[in-house]
């Protein structure tokens, strides 16, 4: 046997315990803080807690400059390995996953695919967006998605990871074992006519599949039993909580100013009595105390980080939506993570991050801050429109309808082509299914 030797370079990223502390406290919101504050408070003596009510407001002159904000190249990070105790589907996801071996390629991969599973356990982005999102060298392809995005519905709930309805109801008859003629019937109905069967046209669902009425009934008895939305068995519901802002928006001179709302934060700080008689000691001693004492700071620096982050991306979000701001959420404008990306030289992942669980108070009422993206419609020559901002329109007008005469997609079409906005038919049945509104057969009364 010949004995060689062979020189390979290779990158490999590797997080500073203060950058993967950022990220988590970025990533959680305010109740999942928390509750990680609290164990650093009962496991660290340098640290106490503060009180205090007021509010920080960050001006334009406070901001951070783009030089001191964080490295996009420096967001990724091992996933497995940093997980939150307060199990969402999210941190169900990373552990289910961690018990596989992958590369530092499929574990980025892994990242930016659970976080774009909603809370409803589905996928919202198509792959090609995924695609041109996650940074990597070769670019990852459609393949190598669909066989990671298989291995995350074969390892968690069955239909968790679906791109659509359709998709997530067959997932789910496609683990049944002993296969019979009434689930083959199931699938057929979930895959070709779920129309059909939500506009319960049973008689034609009996011509197209060529089965007995009998096993039809025996099939949607099956598929009622299936659970459309299966990641919100990881949604904790307490009839005692309630929604805490993270910021306030409000007019002050004509000016809106958002305040970070500190009042509801957990804060900390460190303790002076522990710190001046750590001095005391000798240094050959206090390894562990030293240790403690940079977490402390770690810890602190960081919760203000992230505060400042929360802040301004808060600020650059409602520069865009002056027009909601003003009128409603029937004038929200388009905007994509993109957009604020750039503005604030930050990497989309981070925006994403800032962006979820966390919620501003406006004088509209309290929406999370994911709420105010949406892609744009052109409704006229020259005219966008955020695709959320039709959609409010949309649920308007079936909201203040006469239940014996509800509208149709095409009268709808009418009535925004009078507001100024033409749209196709398709455009707002497919807003309208989005809403859960049912067409207007089924909403008569």
């Amino acid at each position: 046997m010949k004995l060689s030797y062979n020189l390979k370079l290779s990158q490999s990223l590797k997080l500073t315990p203060l950058l993967q502390q950022s990220l988590k406290f970025l990533q959680a919101s305010q109740a999942e803080l928390d509750e990680l504050l609290e164990e650093y408070l009962n496991d660290n003596i340098f640290l106490e807690r503060e009180e205090n009510d007021t509010r920080i407001k960050l001006s334009a002159t406070s901001s951070q400059s783009k030089n001191n904000s964080m490295n996009s190249d420096d967001e990724y990070y091992n996933i497995f390995e940093n997980q939150s105790k307060n199990q969402t589907l999210r941190e169900y996801l990373i552990e289910n996953l961690g018990i596989f071996s992958f590369s530092e390629r499929q574990q980025i991969i892994f990242s930016f695919l659970i976080d774009a599973i909603n809370d409803e356990g589905y996928l919202t982005e198509t792959f090609e967006s995924l695609i041109d999102s996650i940074p990597q060298q070769p670019k990852a392809d459609i393949k190598e998605l669909e066989a990671l995005i298989k291995l995350i519905e074969n390892s968690s709930f069955p239909g968790i990871g679906a791109r659509d309805l359709s998709e997530c109801l067959y997932s789910q008859l496609n683990i049944i074992e002993n296969e019979n003629e009434i689930i083959k019937i199931a699938k057929s109905i979930v895959i070709d006519h779920l129309n059909l069967l939500a506009n319960k046209n049973y008689e034609d669902l009996v011509k197209k599949i060529n089965c007995s009425r009998d096993n039809l009934d025996k099939a949607i008895k099956v598929i009622k039993t299936l659970n459309p939305k299966p990641g919100l068995a990881f949604k904790k519901i307490n009839e005692n909580d309630y929604i805490r802002p993270d910021v306030t928006i409000i007019n002050e001179n004509g000016s809106w100013e958002v305040y970070l709302n500190e009042d509801e934060l957990f804060k900390l700080r460190l303790n002076n009595k522990y710190e001046e008689s750590f001095k005391d000691i000798p240094q050959d001693s206090i390894s562990d105390l030293k240790e403690k004492l940079q977490e402390a700071k770690w810890l602190i620096k960081n919760l203000q980080q992230r505060a400042i982050t929360i802040i301004r991306v808060s600020r650059a979000i409602m520069e865009h939506q002056k027009d909601f701001l003003e009128k409603g959420e029937l004038f929200l404008s388009p905007l994509i993570l993109k957009k604020i990306s750039e503005e604030l030289d930050l990497h989309e992942s981070t925006i994403s991050r800032v962006t979820s669980n966390k919620f501003i108070l406006t004088p509209h009422g309290i929406y999370e801050l994911k709420h105010f993206f949406g892609s744009k419609i052109h409704s006229g020559p020259g005219k966008t429109l955020s695709s959320k901002a039709i959609s409010g329109r949309i649920k308007d007008m079936t909201d203040n309808e006469d239940s014996q005469k509800p509208y149709s997609d095409e009268k709808i079409v009418l009535m925004l082509k009078e507001q100024g906005i033409k749209i196709a038919r398709r455009t707002v049945a497919k807003y309208r299914d989005k809403l859960q509104i049912l067409p207007s057969n089924q909403r008569k009364k």
